[in-house]
């Protein structure tokens, strides 16, 4: 008899909190269907679409069904099975007529497979078109232990390509790179960028010192950086040109061996130039001392050349 009692109970609660509206199914706390708003109200819990692709838990829903859109309020997570994304937000809202989401306040996207986590402060993501955007500042994080921060971006899921504006990046070695525009490989990791600035790791020069490169273009992966008509100097920034510098068609940062390569390079001084290498190479500016070539620093000021050999 209490077996049979335990069951009854179980099938009302069951059939009050799990309500099927069009394309989307509840299992919440508590349900509240307005017939006369075509309104849906539901408290805690899951809203699942009606082929189970997307999940989402949040702590409030509000479902439309003459628009088919679904709000959800505090705590959000949509789990989208078939692109194995996860997108975590504040509020979010679901159209199942124009199959967009748009979501808001500490929007958090995990790709697991593509090895990047994407967090901002909102998103649009048109699932016709596979692609998400977003015009606010934005922190982007992969496996590398590269941090990028950007102004917008387009995400091109299929593509696996993410379109950034003003993008800062700063990688494992605490190296920063600044360009307008650059593309990111979200499987790889791999950067591209054009007008680019890089600023080294500072740690192994006095403060008279700026160790940095500038160029028309970038690639960049976890340990090759190649630069296409590229400068590099250790001077201080000043209003003039820097004291010396050497500026070559291609350079190669190997952050691995901690290596700079240059090829067809000209050593100038004072924007003279005075040597000609075709091909040439010292460590990187993380490197305190090694034999050959050493790269050039000051002894003051002025940024005086200075050369020497381990």
């Amino acid at each position: 008899m209490k077996n049979k009692l335990f069951t009854l109970i179980l099938g009302f609660l069951v059939f009050c909190n799990l309500a099927i509206a069009n394309t989307f199914i509840f299992e919440t706390k508590n349900i509240e269907i307005l017939k006369d708003k075509n309104q849906i109200l539901a408290g805690k819990g899951k809203v699942f679409s009606s082929d189970k692709d997307l999940e989402i838990n949040a702590d409030k829903f509000e479902y439309l069904k003459n628009t088919n859109i679904l709000k959800s309020n505090g705590n959000g997570k949509a789990i989208i099975k078939s692109k194995n994304l996860i997108i975590e937000f504040d509020q979010a809202i679901f159209n199942q007529k124009e199959l967009t989401i748009e979501a808001s306040g500490n929007v958090r996207i995990i790709h697991a497979d593509k090895k990047f986590t994407i967090l901002t402060e909102e998103i649009f993501f048109d699932q016709l078109k596979n692609q998400i955007n977003s015009n606010s500042k934005t922190l982007l994080e992969d496996n590398f232990q590269n941090i990028h921060i950007v102004d917008s971006f387009i995400y091109e899921i299929e593509n696996n390509l993410l379109k950034v504006v003003n993008l800062k990046s700063k990688d494992k070695d605490n190296n920063i790179v600044k360009t307008e525009l650059a593309y990111i490989n979200t499987k790889s990791g791999k950067l591209f960028g054009k007008d680019v600035s890089m600023n080294f790791n500072n740690s192994s020069f006095d403060e008279d010192n700026e160790p940095r490169l500038k160029a028309n273009s970038i690639t960049k992966d976890e340990n090759i950086t190649e630069l296409t008509k590229g400068v590099f100097t250790t001077c201080k920034k000043r209003d003039k040109c820097p004291p010396w510098e050497i500026s070559a068609e291609k350079i190669q940062h190997n952050s691995e061996k901690k290596i700079i390569n240059y090829e067809n390079a000209f050593l100038k001084v004072y924007d003279v130039p005075v040597m000609y290498f075709p091909k040439f190479f010292h460590p990187d500016p993380t490197v305190k001392r090694q034999s050959g070539f050493l790269i050039p620093s000051v002894k003051n000021p002025d940024c005086l050349l200075t050369v020497g050999s381990g």
